[in-house]
């Protein structure tokens, strides 16, 4: 996530923490959701995203993932 896909957790920061971020780094995840460090115009903040559902497996987060960005995409 961190390498690739920086833009999708700006976006998933800025929908389901109500925070605008210029850069973000996930620095952790569990079966509930993940935590994001973010950088903005007035310092650094922490933020906890809760996933849809529950997930198991690594493929489950991706899948859940994937939808909360497509969801934030389209609310766009």
């Amino acid at each position: 996530m961190n390498a690739d896909h920086v833009d999708a957790m700006i976006l998933l920061a800025g929908l389901h923490a109500g925070i605008e971020a210029t850069e973000a780094t996930m620095t952790s995840v569990d079966r509930l959701g993940f935590s994001l460090r973010l950088k903005t115009t007035t310092g650094v903040k922490g933020a906890r995203i809760n996933f849809l559902r529950e997930v198991a497996t690594p493929q489950d987060t991706r899948a859940v993932l994937v939808e909360m960005v497509r969801q934030a995409k389209a609310q766009g």
